[in-house]
């Protein structure tokens, strides 16, 4: 059993996770990998590259626009999914969200949950806004323990406005629960 979820402010180590997009450069090549879905059905040809990264990063765009999921492993075969959503969704179901979107413990912050993290207050976005430091906890890191990992968009480059405030990935923060407004994707 873990513990408790978070009731008040805690450090927590940062991280930032990405979409990745099948027609940058890093990933051209000859197309010897395939994507199957959960049925074995074809979705794509792609690089193997590609579909390391895809598993790694778990959502990726397709050259033809379509984004993909990392969904299971099934038949010693990793299989994915076509998402409808532009960035794919998280493990709530709920979309994901450049910027907003955070991946958490469960045991550490309740899934469905508001977090503030101060120091990420007033960074600027690419668009020009001024982030409010607050993120939605919908999705489900791949680690344990007191860890953010926030979801920039379209590749590492997203972090930027995090990183210029002198908060890169390994950077430790404050982690401010603000509970949940009940809807499950806490919009």
């Amino acid at each position: 059993m873990g513990a408790a979820p978070a009731a008040k402010p805690a450090k927590a180590s940062l991280s930032f996770y990405w979409i990745i997009d099948e027609s940058s450069a890093q990933y051209r090549g000859r197309a010897d990998a395939v994507l199957r879905d959960v049925r074995g059905r074809v979705i794509a040809h792609t690089t193997r590259k590609f579909r390391r990264a895809l598993v790694l990063e778990g959502t990726g765009w397709l050259r033809d626009g379509r984004a993909v999921m990392y969904e299971c492993k099934a038949g010693g075969e990793h299989r994915f999914r076509v998402a409808k959503e532009k960035c794919g969704f998280a493990v709530t179901g709920c979309a994901l969200i450049p910027f907003r979107t955070a991946a958490v413990d469960p045991h550490f912050i309740k899934l469905g949950s508001k977090i503030y993290i101060p120091q990420l207050k007033g960074a600027r976005l690419p668009d020009g806004t001024i982030h409010d430091g607050v993120f939605l906890a919908t999705d489900r890191g791949h680690f344990r323990g007191r860890h953010v990992d926030l979801f920039v968009g379209a590749g590492a480059r997203g972090a930027r406005p995090f990183v210029q405030r002198g908060y890169g990935s390994r950077s430790h923060v404050t982690v401010v629960p603000l509970g949940s407004d009940g809807s499950r994707c806490g919009q």
